[in-house]
């Protein structure tokens, strides 16, 4: 499939290095106004780590997303060499995968409620296919993994597609994704024994009560981990989600998952095996979407021994 523009795409960065790509100065919003200030005077500001952070906790404005994603992954990972990556994208779209005929399938069944993303032969399924194949491509020992596609595609409708593939190997490089995808998923499992550590400390009423439905932290939380929540929460609050994981890392999946856990304790708990699987599925997004910022601040109260997140 040829490359493709989107037209959702609200800033624009150029193939050159992000950095030197600003957005206007001129805003009514004064957290617009103080991101903006914050972009064009990145390399400054990031010895601020703490301002960063705290920002961002705050939420990107999303017409500042395409450029600031790309600022928090480069900060995370500066020996992946942005101008080679993009170069290399170019190249791997005139190439063949191997896995090209599973991520064609897996894509029509990515966002199909979303525009942009519906037409077999529309700009987007062109463009999930170009960074999908690529990325089989440039690592081939992971290859294609079901469920990256979710990512990829919000990355997708806030970059144009190099730079949604760059932001893609930063991420797989230096936030502990590559490993989760690998085939063998020890990775993903690893995470799961984690969570399920962490709902024991300090939601134990609820982790009981998963116990006794024979509920396995696998059966909700896989597909958070896989998609950083992109195919459970609505695109707002999962753009959210990317946001503090750029700027925090993995640290920031588990906070917020106990958060979730702890907004819809007292319903989780009067929910068989069946009940839970569909309030996960249908009620949850729409629980925790009521107040986006309470969730953030539920994340960020959480309090655990780090022990267990070590491996």
């Amino acid at each position: 499939m040829a490359g493709t523009s989107n037209p959702l795409i609200r800033l624009s960065s150029s193939s050159s290095s992000s950095s030197s790509t600003h957005p206007s100065t001129q805003t009514s919003d004064p957290e617009e106004a103080q991101w903006t200030q914050l972009i064009k005077n990145w390399e400054k500001n990031t010895k601020d780590s703490i301002l960063i952070r705290d920002l961002v906790r705050k939420g990107i404005p999303p017409n500042l997303r395409t450029i600031a994603w790309q600022l928090l992954s480069s900060n995370a990972c500066e020996k992946i060499n942005g101008k080679e990556i993009r170069s290399k994208f170019q190249e791997y779209c005139g190439s063949s995968s191997s896995c090209e005929k599973i991520i064609k399938r897996d894509i029509t069944r990515t966002f199909p409620e979303i525009d942009y993303f519906k037409d077999e032969r529309g700009p987007g399924q062109g463009a999930l296919f170009n960074v999908m194949k690529a990325y089989s491509i440039h690592d081939p020992e992971v290859g294609y993994c079901q469920g990256s596609a979710f990512l990829v595609g919000v990355l997708l409708l806030n970059m144009p597609e190099e730079d949604a593939f760059l932001v893609l190997v930063r991420m797989m490089e230096d936030y502990r994704l590559r490993e989760i995808y690998k085939p063998t998923m020890a990775e993903l499992g690893l995470c799961m024994y984690q969570l399920e550590s962490l709902v024991q400390e300090l939601l134990p009423e609820l982790s009981r009560h998963f116990e006794s439905q024979n509920f396995h932290t696998s059966m909700y939380a896989s597909s958070w981990f896989l998609t950083l929540f992109t195919s459970s929460l609505p695109l707002s609050l999962a753009s959210r989600v990317i946001d503090t994981f750029l700027s925090e890392g993995m640290e920031m999946m588990f906070r917020i998952s106990i958060a979730i856990l702890v907004i819809c304790k007292e319903e989780l708990l009067k929910l068989d095996m069946e009940g839970l699987l569909k309030y996960f599925q249908k009620e949850m997004p729409l629980r925790v979407n009521i107040d986006p910022d309470f969730l953030m601040r539920q994340a960020l109260a959480v309090k655990y021994d780090h022990k267990k997140l070590k491996k």
